[in-house]
């Protein structure tokens, strides 16, 4: 009895993961980069992003962050965290007890071209600090 059960879970694992990958190309593994704190905010994390041809699917996980806290989260061009340009390129769902996914109008590949980073704030209010940042780049 214990062996036709094992066979059903066994099938039925194969196959959601075989339905979640509805992507062409897309392996459903993402490609993931570190989110360092920033003026010891403790936030520390992972941004994954997701090829969703022409757009990208972005998740940002953090922990640090105080719970129902909201925090802006950004995109800006610059070659590093410490040399961004003024004004975001993509505003990002707001981060919410650590979380934040989003789908931005771009290719996955134009992302992690070294151009961009992720940015987030220490609140949804202007002139809010910066708590955590993310280089995006291709291995």
């Amino acid at each position: 009895m214990q062996r036709p059960i094992a066979v059903l879970v066994a099938a039925l694992l194969t196959t959601a993961v075989a339905s979640a990958q509805s992507y062409p190309d897309d392996p459903g593994v993402g490609v993931e980069r570190g989110v360092e704190q920033l003026n010891n905010s403790g936030q520390v994390g992972t941004v994954t992003l997701f090829s969703r041809n022409p757009n990208t699917r972005i998740v940002v996980v953090l922990h640090g962050t105080q719970e129902g806290r909201a925090e802006s989260v950004r995109i800006y061009r610059g070659p590093s965290c410490d040399d961004l340009v003024t004004a975001p390129t993509y505003e990002l769902v707001d981060l919410k007890n650590g979380l934040s996914t989003s789908t931005v109008k771009s290719p996955e590949a134009k992302l992690l071209s070294g151009n961009y980073n992720v940015v987030v704030f220490s609140s949804t209010a202007a002139g809010a600090r910066t708590t955590a940042c993310g280089h995006l780049y291709a291995s």
